[in-house]
């Protein structure tokens, strides 16, 4: 219970508020016509894939162009393997990674996760595929798979094709994927500029220990903060266990609007230099970089921005999760962290999140890293 838990938890203090027309054709014209027809034959005829996203830790989702026909698509027609002992993909020794299959937006987007949040390490290589045999659109065409590239429509223009690739971790640059009640938010990691406290960050989400969390903190205008806390499967609140403090890199990126910070927790009669945040993060809102009313690249020594929302729509779901109300469960203690806890409606009491956190707080059901999908050669 939120009352009961906050007693028995470890103290986390957070940053605040002081941290063209339509013609007919005519007989003259019948090429372009005819170009237009085989045009739309390869488009619309044969479901074909739109597009795809995989995560380090063994997520898939495959978007069609059509809807697909529900029995078709299941654990005998979508495939996710790790190489084996040789480390070649589509050899006898591959290890099926096992998960469940279901179908989304709509039947057009296969939706695979995996059965354990960590099946594998984190950002190895596994191979995806959908079988050209087995899956078929909703008409009964079966599709048409072959991949042409990323950001390609899959297909050569004859039905039947499997859809093979592989899902590899980006070299170049690390992007989060939030999933969150509100939608998906992806945040670039600031990788070079503020290297130890991506790894920090990463060492949770690779681990799985960002799954289901909640915005235990909520201050409009300001900041949303979250991390420390969980929900576990049984439906109960759990916490999320801090792992070593990590060391602040403040001043080299800035606390501008769209970024994620690292929490730290205030300790009294400890120096900015030691007073160091784990598991804790948060958002920023607003700007509040050097200069702005709650200037965080200053405060208490600075705090940390390692990441940025990469996109108009991420920061309108990052806006969302704002937006929601909140309600104080800190029970009378002025240290609880649950003082501005979000709620999923304003109508949820504090007994109500006790009872059924699952149903009444404001989650992320997953952080994880976007992969790069290339062709399986």
């Amino acid at each position: 219970m939120i009352s009961r838990f906050v007693s028995f938890v470890a103290r986390k203090a957070s940053p605040s508020s002081s941290p063209s027309s339509s013609l007919t054709p005519s007989a003259q014209h019948p090429a372009p016509l005819a170009r237009m027809e085989r045009f739309e034959g390869r488009a619309l005829m044969h479901a074909a894939v739109t597009s795809v996203f995989a995560d380090n830790r063994g997520e898939v989702q495959i978007t069609f162009n059509e809807a697909l026909d529900p029995k078709t698509v299941n654990t005998r027609s979508v495939f996710v393997h790790l190489p084996g002992a040789d480390q070649a993909f589509g050899t006898a020794d591959d290890q099926k990674i096992t998960g469940r299959v279901k179908l989304t937006a709509g039947n057009r987007r296969i939706w695979y996760r995996p059965a354990e949040k960590v099946p594998f390490a984190a950002g190895s290589s596994y191979s995806i595929k959908v079988s050209g045999k087995l899956v078929e659109a909703a008409d009964g065409d079966r599709i048409d798979g072959e991949f042409n590239g990323a950001g390609a429509t899959s297909g050569n223009g004859t039905p039947g094709g499997d859809y093979l690739v592989l899902s590899k971790r980006n070299k170049t640059t690390q992007i989060a994927r939030f999933s969150t009640l509100a939608g998906n938010m992806d945040v670039r990691l600031f990788t070079n500029q503020t290297p130890k406290n991506v790894a920090n960050f990463l060492d949770y989400v690779n681990a799985g220990d960002y799954d289901n969390i909640f915005i235990q903190r909520n201050v409009p205008g300001f900041i949303w903060q979250t991390g420390g806390y969980n929900i576990t499967p049984a439906n109960a609140i759990g916490g999320v266990t801090a792992r070593t403090p990590v060391e602040n890199e403040p001043h080299i990126t800035h606390n501008t609007r769209g970024t994620i910070a690292l929490a730290r927790p205030d300790l009294p009669n400890v120096p900015p230099s030691g007073d160091r945040g784990s598991n804790q993060f948060f958002f920023n809102v607003s700007d509040n970089s050097s200069g702005k009313p709650n200037d965080l690249d200053n405060q208490n020594g600075g705090f940390t921005a390692f990441g940025e929302v990469t996109s108009a729509s991420g920061l309108a779901v990052m806006d969302a999760l704002a937006a929601y109300p909140t309600v104080d469960a800190s029970g009378g203690d002025p240290n609880s962290p649950f003082s501005d806890l979000a709620v999923q409606n304003s109508s949820v009491t504090v007994q109500q999140a006790d009872q059924n956190p699952q149903g009444s707080l404001v989650t992320i059901r997953r952080i994880a890293v976007r992969n790069t999908i290339v062709a399986w050669v």
